[in-house]
């Protein structure tokens, strides 16, 4: 495990001097090939040293463009090699395992370029079979479908999905050849008292962990639907679910809390969907002048999906329909884009009264969607209504004859119209356009994206349900939406200056030395507690706990640093607070100034599982000293002993914590991660409040989601 996290470390310090030291390729490929590793505890390591390696994946890029997009890939074969062995193993650790890499590959590719992700996979043997290679992203989620679906799903094809002979090349083994590594760890004894439920436990244990993989492998695919792309990683947004919920924006409901009023509101209808996802459909007033939208669409449709990974809203406007000023095609409804809302939406519009007799409304069209959603812009970025250039290649005679080809079936055509205008048999009553009318429903614009979807079908309905309203479904949803949306840790960090050797002199100090706040500004960025919005783990807005704190999070991870030197020690009220905060946290960071090396018993505690100690040396480097109860497990990256640079301290630290923050907590008999606990309330719900009926009690439902409300004061 030491000499893996040695060359974690070593990687990481050649990347980030740029030293282009030709053995990285070697050195990743070693790490590569460990995840292979029988001993799952080692394997574990290798895996948690691919995950330090996301934040350096510019640095990889830098050394070889391939490098990110070739991580990404030993991730994917490595899960189809391991799965099928891990789905049938009697050992935890085994499926333990499969999750940890699914989280990896979560990580890479949420910092990936979507670019990246598109790229064709490129290995030789796929090359020889398949002359249409499938892009990184394909493969991705072929692997994630075998986890949830089943490693049987596809042995019939024989590259459904990568496999490590497929990476083969010069510059990458997958076959280096592995040692066998007996079992180190000791064994935990349980006590007399646990004895009782011990039989309880390992039952729940044993159910749990057969559904282990696939719901992970879910919630990283849902992760990806809704995040991928779309996630400002550069920011670390504190807030990553959404906070809309069926009260907001609703014409008919008054509170600004959720309560039962809104499930009498006849715009507001909730369903559920695959027996695994919430979704509300609302139809609220349109935002905006009149002028911009087609005529009718006076209502907006937001979309509210609650799943295994998030909550989420979606805005859903009227795309196609007749502008002002135009009759409406025959025979046609409005049409539906549903986006998120992006600030630039509210870019350069169109205004669409000013349309003439004579003007090309598709042309309009066109070029309004590409104002509203660039994403839906070509690589080229021409406009939609703009013809895009020839293909690449093509000379001007072959230009020539697809244009006398097409002029050639045009004049064919016009014949053909001239023919049939003299035959008397092919001539019906003209008939005028109808005018469009307003759709008068609180929830037709609803039922219109429904069947737009598909939902209202005959084939969806035996995964497309009402719920029940009632008073328990609402407080189940507030307590749904109260859950975390990511893994969550809190570090506590201590100073220690020369001669301090008490618990009152340590937590008394306010500020460190400059190479100590260096460092601590590198943990994360400051937040301000009294408008943070993310994971607080515990510290309060009011100031009693300091003005601010150092944050870092990613679209799967929010850790909080509770510093000592930034919390008030003004009063003996104050530090025996501070100790309450710092002492509740598992993992401590403790920055030692002083001669003498740190006890754990100087600041008295119950918790603290795991203590990470720091002494500065000379040369601005610092050895890293590590102290942790026998029971919790070996994690990396850093280990006792290590020597590391100022340059790498803070981000080697952070991972660390992390991971023995992970150590500790699985310790917790029976713990729950956060999609784990998500699942059980969703099914929960799902089983306790959908409403079985026919489907002409549904498509009734679906019509008039509140029947007792009166129709006549809408507009």
């Amino acid at each position: 495990c030491i000499a893996i996290c040695s060359l974690g470390i070593w990687i990481c310090e050649e990347l980030a001097e740029c030293t282009s030291h030709p053995q990285v390729k070697e050195a990743l490929n070693v790490i590569g090939v460990t995840l292979k590793f029988p001993n799952k505890i080692v394997a574990q390591v290798a895996c948690d040293i691919l995950q330090l390696l996301v934040s350096y994946w510019e640095k990889l890029q830098m050394f070889e463009t391939s490098l990110p997009r070739k991580m990404a890939e030993i991730l994917v074969a490595t899960i189809a090699f391991l799965l099928p062995s891990a789905e049938y193993s009697s050992m935890e650790t085994d499926k333990k395992f499969i999750v940890s890499l699914l989280l990896c590959l979560l990580d890479w590719c949420m910092a990936l370029p979507v670019s990246t992700l598109l790229h064709p996979v490129s290995t030789a043997a796929l090359e020889e079979q398949h002359s249409g290679r499938a892009p990184l992203l394909d493969y991705i989620y072929r692997v994630l479908h075998c986890c949830v679906c089943g490693s049987s799903t596809y042995t019939q094809q024989s590259h459904y999905t990568l496999t490590l002979a497929d990476l083969s090349s010069t510059d990458y083994d997958p076959f280096l050849p592995l040692a066998n590594v007996k079992c180190s760890e000791p064994v935990q004894c349980q006590s007399s008292a646990e004895l009782g439920n011990l039989l309880t436990v390992e039952e729940e244990k044993k159910r749990r962990s057969l559904e282990l993989i696939p719901l992970t492998a879910r919630m990283v695919m849902a992760h990806l639907v809704n995040h991928l792309g779309h996630y400002p990683l550069s920011g670390g947004p504190a807030m990553l679910h959404s906070l809309v919920s069926e009260n907001h924006d609703n014409a008919h409901v008054e509170g600004s809390e959720l309560s039962s009023e809104v499930f009498k509101s006849p715009n507001l209808q909730l369903f559920v969907f695959n027996d695994s996802t919430l979704i509300s459909y609302l139809q609220m007033p349109a935002e905006g002048p009149a002028g911009r939208s087609p005529v009718g669409a006076l209502s907006d449709v937001r979309v509210i999906v609650r799943d295994i990974s998030g909550k989420y809203s979606w805005d859903g406007k009227v795309l196609y329909g007749p502008l002002e000023g135009c009759l409406a095609p025959s025979g046609r409804s409005p049409s539906f884009l549903v986006s998120s809302w992006h600030p630039h939406t509210l870019g350069p519009q169109k205004d669409s009264s000013q349309t003439e007799e004579g003007d090309d409304v598709l042309d309009k069209l066109l070029e309004s969607i590409g104002h509203a959603s660039p994403e839906c812009l070509l690589p080229s970025q021409l406009n939609l209504n703009e013809p895009s250039p020839p293909p690449c290649g093509m000379n001007c005679d072959q230009e020539k004859e697809i244009i006398e080809v097409i002029l050639h079936q045009n004049s064919q055509e016009e014949e053909h119209v001239q023919k049939c205008h003299s035959d008397s048999a092919l001539k019906v009553t003209s008939q005028g356009q109808p005018a469009p009318v307003d759709p008068q429903g609180p929830f037709y614009f609803c039922r219109l994206l429904l069947d737009d979807l598909g939902m209202n079908s005959w084939d969806k309905r035996k995964n497309f349900h009402l719920l029940k309203k009632n008073s328990k479904l609402l407080r189940e949803l507030k307590n749904l939406d109260s859950r975390q949306c990511r893994e969550t840790h809190k570090i506590a960090v201590f100073y220690i200056a020369e001669g301090q050797e008490d618990k009152c002199s340590i937590l008394s100090n306010e500020r460190g030395s400059q190479a100590y706040e260096d460092f601590v500004a590198g943990l994360g960025w400051e937040v301000d507690l009294s408008t943070h919005c993310g994971f607080m783990g515990g510290l309060q807005r009011n100031g009693s706990t300091g003005q601010t704190a150092p944050y870092y999070a990613t679209s799967a991870v929010e850790v909080i640093f509770h510093v000592s030197t930034r919390m008030p020690s003004d009063s003996d009220d104050s530090l025996t607070k501070k100790l309450r905060h710092l002492g509740n946290d598992e993992v401590h960071i403790v920055w030692s100034e002083h001669s003498r090396d740190y006890r754990r018993g100087i600041i008295p505690t119950a918790f603290g599982d795991v203590s990470i100690i720091i002494y500065p040396m000379k040369n601005h480097m610092f050895f890293i000293a590590i102290t942790k109860k026998p029971e919790v497990p070996f994690f990396g990256p850093l280990f006792d002993g290590a020597i590391v640079s100022g340059k790498l301290l803070p981000s080697l630290i952070c991972a660390t914590c992390i991971n023995a923050s992970r150590a500790v907590k699985c310790l917790i008999p029976l713990y729950q991660s956060f999609y784990e606990e998500r699942a059980l309330y969703l099914e929960a719900i799902i089983q306790n409040h959908r409403e079985v009926m026919t489907f002409e009690d549904f498509a009734a439902q679906v019509f008039s989601p509140s029947p007792s409300f009166s129709l006549g004061g809408t507009d």
